[in-house]
């Protein structure tokens, strides 16, 4: 007499397996994005760093954004200095250089809101595709980056991002401020300084 598996058996084991692989697989695949994620922030944290101590290099004791050397005059060095490989001045959301974001909700920062990001800024698409979207050149070193282009979230906090320079000792990432002001979206990354535990 041959003893085998009968086609219930095999049927309710196969199930058992199926389910735990769907609920293991979400979790594998929910950690890589935010990993992946993480990576691309402090590659272009990174990115952006360099070029500021590219420039305070550069300029030395002239880059104080006084005496002749403004933020309009940064702004435009940091951009210089970036692999630009597209740029729109205006309509970047029709021209595809920037995807529908969530969370900018803004009134405290009229630039940054969805028409004019849409429809009436500077949009600088990079090599890496990362994009730059300052708020106004002459203003201040404020500005949109999001770290992985066209691909999703899309999101405020998760791959859109509120970047200051105020002083020349840091580079500041917020996901907060400038967008997400209604805390709509949950979760993220509130500030690169939490980043490894985010």
């Amino acid at each position: 007499m041959k003893k085998a598996f009968t086609l219930a058996e095999t049927l309710i084991t196969l199930g058992i397996i199926g389910v735990v692989a769907a609920l293991t697989i979400s979790v594998i695949v929910g950690k890589f994005q935010k990993y992946t994620l993480k990576v691309e922030i402090k590659k272009n944290y990174s990115m952006l760093s360099q070029i500021q101590q590219k420039l305070i290099f550069d300029y030395a004791d002239g880059l104080t954004l006084k005496d002749g050397f403004g933020w309009a005059d940064y702004n435009k060095a940091v951009i210089d200095n970036l692999k630009v490989i597209k740029t729109c001045k205006k309509n970047a959301l029709r021209d595809k250089c920037i995807p529908e974001y969530q969370g900018l909700n803004i009134s405290a920062c009229p630039a940054f809101n969805e028409n004019n990001i849409y429809n009436n800024a500077t949009v600088y698409v990079l090599a890496d595709g990362s994009i730059i979207i300052p708020y106004s050149a002459d203003w201040r070193s404020l500005w949109l980056v999001d770290v992985n282009g066209l691909k999703g979230p899309n999101k405020a906090s998760y791959d859109l991002f509120q970047v200051t320079l105020d002083t020349l000792s840091y580079i500041e990432y917020l996901g907060r401020g400038c967008i997400n002001q209604d805390s709509s979206i949950k979760g993220g990354l509130k500030d690169f300084k939490d980043i490894d535990n985010w």
